[in-house]
């Protein structure tokens, strides 16, 4: 059986395995061996016999397949709370001191309704060691800073 085999077999495991609950210390693996084995070893899904007692004997396979398949965690930087940090809201306001309340992008003022947010040029989901750089932030009025994004790194205070 080669690679790419073996990994469409885990694949169909953990479709099968998706959406069932995980009894208290059941792991994703042995509720899908179970799982098969209740559905006549593997007729459902047809996948030939052999392949499953090499997937039962080779365990380890299946946990590479769904370590491979779980979303990475995201880091407490990139998360929504850091924005209600104490470290955040003192270095916001540390930029806001330093560039002033005016959009570097438009030029757009609280005094003309402009509602300001401080932004980071270098997003914090690719650069979490640059959150809270003083060199990495820049204000931004909110329509400009919704519309850069976290793709964009254009650093407006070039042209301020």
């Amino acid at each position: 059986m080669n690679k790419g085999n073996i990994i469409s077999l885990c694949s169909k495991y953990l479709r099968v395995v998706r959406g069932k609950g995980l009894a208290k210390g059941e792991s994703p693996i042995s509720l899908a061996v179970k799982h098969l084995h209740e559905t006549h070893r593997m007729q459902c899904i047809g996948v030939a016999e052999k392949s499953f007692d090499y997937l039962e004997k080779n365990k380890n396979v299946m946990r590479e397949v769904v370590a491979a398949n779980k979303k990475p965690k995201k880091s407490k930087v990139e998360k929504r709370e850091f924005l209600e940090t104490y470290a955040w809201r003192k270095v916001r306001m540390e930029a806001l001191l330093k560039y002033g309340p005016k959009c570097m992008c438009c030029g757009a003022t609280p005094k003309t309704g402009a509602v300001m947010n401080v932004d980071h040029i270098k997003p914090r989901k690719t650069h979490p060691e640059l959150a809270l750089s003083l060199e990495n932030l820049q204000i931004l009025c909110n329509e400009c800073n919704h519309g850069k994004g976290n793709w964009d790194k254009t650093d407006w205070r070039k042209t301020w």
